[in-house]
């Protein structure tokens, strides 16, 4: 009994042993870590609000003895005295015209495809190109926040494609389609009645179908000297009661106005002639250029912020309130996580790489913090962290000088 006890014990402190020995060389000789490379980046430090347009805008009104049909989509641009709607006397008469309308420009399009012939493989080429060029811009505007211009590219795309069917030869010609949309053509002409009227634009700019009630809130050519407090009340107060006979606007000049309230901590880079970059996240993927025209500033410490904008679209026409966010300054350098940065015994910031099997601890200089990552400066200075380094996002017992097997 007392040899079976003896083995036993034996057996637990040889087993003891072999699992402490081999321990301690998984610490010595195995330490993995986890590295990930040292990219460079470009980051922008910005304030996020909410702004106000000021438009030089212009409202339409005027009596509709009919049905009034827009001849030119919302957002649309229009030369002064251009025509905006036509008045007819009923709303199937509109809508006869509007597939007249369509009639003609696929007539159109295909006499002057079918005028046109082949020309080899040249022009198939040719062809094929414009295809890829317009299915691109189709993925982009239906990627765009604002879903535009699809009739264009819609109508572009079919001609494109009528137009290989000649090149390739899989249609020799169009005469029997252009024939029958020509006496579709002419039996519609004759089964509606035309518009009575027209309604011309006043001035030159974009025109917006709707008004919103703030047309008459913000004084155009005062707009430089608003203060918090009137901004304050505009935006609390009801928007105006719409005219009667209100056919829209017009959205004159490119020159327009964003105002914004914006906490004093964060407008001390707002300053008079500024030119930061302004993004409308919810409206366009665009940067929009500005320039501060003004920096008002209250008693109670609330700071308006005016923004001159030259850039105009059909997206911008009609916006009113809408969230912005204000580019500040652009910080480019190298990104790494926040988490990674420590402070050696010399009071100096740094990250730990890995250099083959080495540990190497590499300062750093910030240029811009944020929770979870940081930007810093490029410099040609080794002692300083480089661009493709590897530094240690994982490990245990990690120190300058360490080796890591």
């Amino acid at each position: 009994m007392d040899t079976f006890v003896k083995r036993i014990i034996t057996i637990c402190v040889s087993l003891f042993l072999i699992s402490y020995v081999g321990y301690q060389c998984v610490q010595v000789f195995y330490n993995p870590v986890k590295t990930e490379i040292v990219y460079s980046a470009s980051e922008y430090e910005t304030v996020d609000t909410e702004g106000i347009t000021i438009r030089n805008e212009t409202v339409l009104t005027g009596k509709k003895n009919g049905y009034l049909f827009y001849t030119i989509e919302n957002g649309s641009r229009v030369s002064k005295n251009g025509v905006i709607a036509k008045v007819f006397p009923t709303e199937e008469d509109s809508r006869s015209q509007q597939q007249l309308d369509r009639l003609i420009q696929s007539l159109n399009q295909l006499k002057e495809i079918q005028s046109q012939g082949t020309t080899g493989k040249v022009n198939l080429d040719a062809i094929d190109k414009q295809i890829d060029q317009v299915l691109s811009s189709l993925a982009v505007s239906v990627n765009q926040p604002v879903l535009k211009d699809m009739n264009h590219w819609q109508s572009k795309l079919l001609a494109l494609m009528n137009k290989k069917q000649i090149t390739i030869g899989r249609a020799t010609s169009f005469e029997s389609r252009i024939n029958s949309l020509t006496d579709l053509k002419n039996q519609l002409t004759s089964s509606f009645s035309a518009a009575t009227s027209s309604v011309k634009s006043p001035v030159a700019g974009y025109f917006v179908n709707k008004i919103d009630g703030f047309e008459d809130r913000f004084e155009f050519n005062n707009v430089k000297s608003l203060s918090a407090d009137k901004l304050h009340g505009a935006l609390a107060a009801e928007p105006n009661k719409a005219e009667k006979d209100v056919i829209g606007k017009i959205v004159g000049d490119y020159k327009w106005y964003l105002a914004c309230i914006i906490p004093s901590a964060e407008a001390g880079e707002l300053r008079q002639g500024a030119k930061p970059d302004l993004l409308l996240p919810f409206v366009t993927d665009e940067v929009i250029p500005s320039e501060v025209v003004a920096v008002n500033r209250d008693k109670d410490g609330s700071v308006v912020v005016i923004f001159e904008c030259s850039y105009m679209s059909s997206e911008l026409s009609y916006i009113r309130r809408e969230s912005v966010q204000i580019r500040l300054k652009r910080y480019e350098g190298l990104r790494i996580p926040s988490n990674r940065i420590i402070t050696n015994d010399k009071d100096e910031q740094g990250v730990y790489t890995l250099a083959g099997d080495t540990v190497a601890f590499k300062k750093v200089e910030i240029l811009y913090a944020q929770p979870e990552f940081v930007i810093c400066k490029q410099t040609d200075d080794k002692t300083y962290l480089q661009l493709y380094d590897d530094i240690i996002v994982e490990g245990k017992g990690i120190y300058d000088g360490k080796t890591v097997r």
